[in-house]
């Protein structure tokens, strides 16, 4: 790919240059003509190309910045900034559904699957009704990009021959829908700031100590079983969260789980 310097700026027209510059670029990468992570021209090769001063580019790229498109690195230069998810707090989220939605290939990676016992385990899990759990620990990959690492616990009672290649290839939700009649109706999660492990780091492909989120999340079916318990780790170069809110307080939205997730591109950190 490259920077396409074709559309030219004008400067009798009432759009400021900076802006105008800032929209060529900015449909550049809206149009997926410069990939996430691509070095821009230097300065000094737009003010050649376009006749303009570097105060012109700087304010450019200064608002491009500022927008989470462009990233500036000191002594290696501009780059298209990382996209990054951006998820809808208040719908019931489905990883492999939502990446297909908005036209990503997700995928997984089993790290560990194992059985283990109820009593043995902390005490968010001791709500299940089942004495036996299944534990799987999942690599979460979008285009092949990491995005988190998933650690759930499911009732052996109610999914008994839940097998590892159903799990690698399948959505859960719709495993627990389709196979057990499990229905998910309604989820708890908490968010907390964490730092990342070095191991953590590594499965992510993120420099060791990044921030992350920490998702731990409740999940009931339509009878008001404890069906899923997972907690999540995301980098938060990678990921964010949305909630509209009001005079009167929040309102969580009540529209289609397509509406949960959407694509923002942002600065990744250095």
């Amino acid at each position: 790919m490259g920077f396409d310097f074709t559309s030219q700026v004008n400067p009798n027209a009432p759009r400021a240059i900076y802006l105008q510059l800032l929209d060529i670029i900015e449909e550049q990468i809206g149009a997926k003509k410069l990939a996430p992570g691509e070095m821009l021209p230097s300065e000094n090769e737009f003010c050649d190309a376009y006749h303009i001063s570097r105060t012109t580019v700087r304010q450019a790229f200064h608002e491009l910045e500022q927008q989470g498109l462009i990233v500036r690195k000191q002594g290696l230069g501009t780059f298209v900034a990382e996209q990054k998810v951006a998820r809808r707090l208040g719908n019931l989220y489905s990883f492999t559904e939502d990446m297909k939605r908005i036209g990503m290939t997700p995928s997984s990676k089993i790290l560990s699957y194992r059985l283990v016992y109820r009593d043995e385990c902390s005490s968010p899990l001791q709500r299940f009704t089942s004495e036996r759990l299944i534990e799987v620990v999942r690599l979460r990959l979008a285009d092949g990009t990491p995005l988190l690492i998933e650690k759930t616990f499911l009732p052996v009672d109610l999914c008994p021959d839940l097998s590892w290649e159903r799990l690698e290839n399948n959505a859960l939700y719709s495993i627990l829908s389709e196979h057990y009649g499990l229905q998910p109706s309604r989820a708890v999660e908490t968010y907390e700031a964490i730092i990342m492990s070095r191991e953590e780091s590594k499965l992510l492909e993120c420099g060791e100590g990044q921030p992350a989120f920490l998702l731990k999340r409740s999940t009931w079916d339509q009878n008001e079983l404890l069906i899923e318990y997972t907690t999540s780790v995301m980098p938060s170069q990678r990921s964010m969260f949305e909630i509209t809110m009001y005079h009167d307080g929040v309102k969580i939205p009540s529209d289609n789980a397509q509406d949960g997730i959407s694509l923002i591109q942002t600065a990744e950190g250095a």
